[in-house]
């Protein structure tokens, strides 16, 4: 008798266990608005006789933490995208450059180095969103070159997200608002510099470089590609 009067008690604590379970991932899913992630970097590097590193080539991203499908997503696109990198045709020129400078005493000083780097700096990292700027240098004993971009991914799907899924306004309202911000950028003491935004006007929406912070959205544009030599050009619009 003592046994049949405890299985209504069980049978309830059962159920009640159940969905316990059932609610805490939800829970959780709903909470876990930042990504976890340690920073990494594929590097190769290209030694004197001396054993002093002269050439540095070399992808930094951020390797995000979990066994989420959204996670493994993210993390296949930055480890195939820095595979790319080291392998480009950029990473061969840089070793060579560097070799040859070894060999034929080309270098300026003691300490230079030659190098062709990716460097990340992770922006923003909130509300299911991450987004990394991508700082690409490139010096062999010339001129320095940027470039700057970005990625933007959405941590519960994984996807790597468009300028017009987080930008503000109708894509038209967007690209408005990019033309205007543009247009004071490049104005200085009554100096407009027409080429450089008739360039910005022509890209399209889905061209364009960026990156996010917590309330702007930075668009980015390499050297030389505004037609302004050496220097890189970013500016910004609110998100």
């Amino acid at each position: 008798m003592r046994s049949y009067k405890l299985k209504p008690v069980i049978c309830f604590l059962v159920i009640l266990a159940i969905l316990m379970l059932g609610t805490r991932p939800a829970a959780f899913a709903a909470s876990a608005t930042k990504a976890e992630y340690t920073m990494k970097k594929d590097k190769v590097t290209v030694k004197d006789n001396n054993g002093k590193i002269r050439g540095v080539i070399f992808f930094q991203y951020p390797v995000i933490k979990g066994n989420t499908n959204a996670a493994k997503k993210i993390n296949e696109v930055l480890k195939k995208d820095s595979k790319s990198f080291m392998q480009d045709e950029n990473a061969k020129m840089l070793k060579e450059s560097a070799e040859t400078a070894i060999s034929n005493n080309l270098f300026y000083s003691e300490e230079e180095q030659y190098y062709y780097k990716t460097e990340c700096k992770v922006t923003y990292n909130d509300n299911s969103i991450i987004s990394l700027h991508m700082i690409n240098g490139w010096y062999a004993g010339g001129v320095y070159n940027q470039t700057d971009y970005g990625y933007t991914f959405d941590l519960k799907s994984g996807k790597k997200l468009e300028l017009k899924e987080v930008a503000p306004g109708a894509p038209v309202t967007i690209k408005k608002n990019i033309l205007a911000a543009a247009k004071k950028y490049l104005t200085s003491d009554n100096d407009f510099d027409k080429g450089a935004y008739d360039y910005i006007k022509s890209c399209k929406l889905k061209d364009y470089k960026f990156y996010l912070s917590k309330s702007k959205i930075y668009i980015c544009f390499e050297s030389y590609e505004l037609g302004r030599g050496t220097g890189w050009d970013i500016f910004s619009i609110k998100r």
